[in-house]
């Protein structure tokens, strides 16, 4: 079960909960401004991972927040989230060196594609 708590104007948290709702085992922190939603901090518990719980909350973000584009940071060492973020359709599009201490930041970005109207 995924509920959105909303911190304030511009940040939400999704999260994922357990099947009696007592235990959060993953959440998604964005801030959306101005069309651009940040992904602020994606994390499962260890304990939990390799069970869709991080494609589940980028779905359900990605299908219910109103966006034209979604930035994200993520370290160039972190190869399954990386995974992840392709397979959802992220593309890297700047790096950023030393980010994370010694390592890269790979930046990605998600672009809402809208249907071109024309009128003859």
């Amino acid at each position: 079960m995924i509920e959105k708590e909303i911190l304030s104007s511009t940040d939400s948290i999704y999260n994922y909960k357990s099947e009696d709702g007592k235990t959060t085992l993953g959440y998604l922190e964005i801030r959306l401004v101005d069309g651009v939603v940040d992904i602020m901090s994606l994390f499962v518990n260890e304990e939990v991972r390799r069970r869709g719980i991080a494609t589940s909350l980028m779905e359900h973000m990605i299908n219910n927040e109103e966006y034209s584009r979604i930035m994200l940071e993520v370290n160039e060492n972190n190869i399954q989230a990386i995974k992840l973020y392709n397979k959802l359709g992220f593309k890297e599009i700047s790096l950023r060196d030393r980010y994370y201490g010694e390592d890269t930041a790979i930046i990605m970005e998600k672009v809402k594609w809208k249907k071109k109207i024309y009128i003859y």
